[in-house]
């Protein structure tokens, strides 16, 4: 285990469970992000990654706790899986130490400060981890709410590709990409 399983409170009262995710959530884990996807629309997400079986999340999973780079962190509230964040780093030698990070939360859940707390746990282990150098993610830029909680964990704007996300709708936003330095 890279982290010992831990209890905060969200904004709300509500108490969550924030916990290293394994083999046996690969089902819930994919019905959630699945659920998720179809909530936001924010997400940059590809067609492949929606065609995942529970065996392809599975294999995911094992790569994630095999990784000295990387963590895969769940949060559960009454039991039910309500958020993930991963962080995904090569253990490779010589290769860039840079974690690339994901995160997504039932729509239910938004605003409440789950964001906050899956990412400032993400980049505590980072820290504590001494491997990797540098945490990269992406954000839609018109999601001003994701940017701003980057911002305070210390992220700043590496890269901007201007108009480079469409919601599927016809509307076009920035796709940035943030980076922070450990």
């Amino acid at each position: 285990m890279k982290i010992a399983e831990q209890t905060y409170t969200l904004k709300t009262g509500e108490e969550i469970l924030i916990r290293e995710g394994s083999i046996p959530d690969s089902g819930a884990l994919l019905d959630m992000v699945r659920e998720y996807v179809l909530t936001s629309k924010f997400l940059i997400v590809s067609p492949e990654e929606l065609a995942q079986t529970v065996a392809d999340e599975a294999r995911w999973i094992k790569s994630l706790r095999d990784s000295q780079n990387s963590l895969l962190l769940l949060a559960l509230h009454e039991g039910r899986l309500i958020g993930n964040i991963d962080l995904t780093g090569s253990d490779e030698p010589g290769e860039n130490p840079t974690g690339l990070i994901s995160m997504g939360m039932l729509q239910a859940y938004r605003n409440k400060g789950l964001g906050s707390i899956l990412l400032k746990a993400v980049v505590d282990w980072a820290r504590a981890n001494h491997q990797l150098q540098v945490l990269c993610l992406q954000v839609v830029g018109a999601n001003t709410g994701a940017m701003k909680l980057y911002r305070k964990q210390g992220f700043e704007v590496a890269n901007r590709q201007t108009n480079g996300f469409s919601d599927g709708e016809g509307n076009r936003s920035d796709n940035v990409v943030m980076t922070l330095s450990l």
